[in-house]
C-alpha cells in the first residue's frame, strides 16, 4: 500500500478506537437508561416527556424535576448510534488496509511470471519517490503536536532540523547521508492511549516502503536514571506491539556517551543492507 495512504488509515483507526473507548467508557455510566424509549407531546409551546424504561410495558410522564433523565436517554441513543457508526468505519478501513494491492511497478512485476516482468525503475529511485511523500505527509502530521522539549534543542543539522544533541546531529546525518529521508522526533501514536512518543528517528523502510522504522540513540547506559527510563521506554514499546530489530531499533553510544560514528553505520548496513557508509 502507498505509505502515505497506509499512514493516513493506521492514524485515522487509532482516531476512531480513542473516541470508541470514550464513548464505551460514558455509555457504561449510563447503563439504566438503555433499552429506554421516549414519547413527547407538545401543547401550548410546552414539550411533555414520556418515558418507557427498559423492561417495562408503559410509557410514564417524566415531571420536570426528573428531565435529567431524557436527556441521559438521548444520549444513550447516541452514544449507541455513534459506535455503531465507528465499529462500520473501523471495519471498512481494516478491509481496506487488509485488501489494498499495491501498484508500485517493482510489486506489479515481481508479481507476474518471469516472462511477462519487464524493468522498472531501480529500487533507490522508487524509494526516494516512496519516501519524499512520506516524508511530506509525516511532517504535516507532526504539526499537529507540540515540539518535544524545544527549549533542549542546541543543533542544526544540515537540511535545518533543529536536535538536540550531538549525537542526534550525527545520527541523522548518518541516517540522511544513506538516502534514508529521516525525520527527527516524529510523534508516535500509541494503542495504549498515552502520551505520544517521540522516537529519535523514523525512517521509511527501503525493504516494503510502506512500514515506519523508528530509531532509538542510546547514550548514557553508564548512568543510573538513564539506564531506568531507558527500560522504561523499551518495555513501553514492546507493550505497543512494537519489536525491537523488526521496526524498532537501537543504536549506542560509547565510552561515556561518546559518539559511536562507526556503530551507526554498522546498524545502518545490518538493517537496510546499504554498503559505504563507514566513516
Amino acid at each position: 500500500m502507498d505509505a502515505e495512504l497506509k499512514q493516513r488509515i493506521n492514524y485515522e483507526i487509532i482516531d476512531l478506537e480513542q473516541k470508541r473507548e470514550s464513548y464505551s467508557a460514558r455509555l457504561d455510566q449510563l447503563t439504566g437508561y438503555k433499552g429506554a424509549f421516549l414519547r413527547w407531546a407538545k401543547h401550548d409551546n410546552n414539550t411533555y416527556y414520556y418515558m418507557k424504561p427498559h423492561g417495562s410495558q408503559s410509557y410514564g410522564y417524566v415531571n420536570k424535576s426528573r428531565q435529567l433523565e431524557v436527556q441521559c436517554v438521548k444520549e444513550v441513543r447516541f452514544l449507541e448510534e455513534a459506535i455503531q457508526r465507528i465499529d462500520r468505519n473501523i471495519a471498512l478501513l481494516k478491509s481496506l488496509d487488509d485488501g489494498y494491492m499495491p501498484y508500485d511497478p517493482s510489486s506489479v512485476a515481481t508479481s507476474l511470471p518471469q516472462i511477462y516482468r519487464c524493468s522498472v525503475p531501480p529500487v533507490p529511485e522508487l524509494y526516494q519517490r516512496a519516501s519524499a511523500k512520506w516524508k511530506s505527509a509525516s511532517l504535516e502530521f507532526q504539526k499537529k503536536y507540540p515540539e518535544n522539549y524545544p527549549e533542549h534543542k542546541q543543533h542544526w543539522t544540515s537540511d535545518r532540523v533543529k536536535v538536540k544533541t550531538i549525537s542526534e546531529l550525527l545520527l541523522y546525518e548518518k541516517f540522511k547521508d544513506a538516502g534514508l529521508n529521516p525525520i527527527y522526533e516524529l510523534p508516535l501514536v500509541m494503542k495504549d492511549y498515552g502520551p505520544a512518543m517521540y522516537p529519535d528517528l523514523t525512517v521509511l523502510s527501503p525493504i516494503d516502503m510502506k512500514t515506519e522504522i523508528y530509531i532509538e540513540y542510546v547514550g548514557r547506559l553508564d548512568k543510573p536514571g538513564y539506564c531506568e527510563a531507558f527500560a522504561r521506554r523499551i518495555n513501553r514499546y514492546i507493550a505497543n506491539g512494537y519489536k525491537p530489530g523488526v521496526n524498532l531499533f537501537f543504536v549506542f553510544g560509547g565510552k561515556d556517551g561518546e559518539v559511536d560514528s562507526l556503530q551507526i553505520s554498522k546498524v545502518i548496513a545490518d538493517i537496510f543492507g546499504i554498503r559505504g557508509t563507514a566513516a
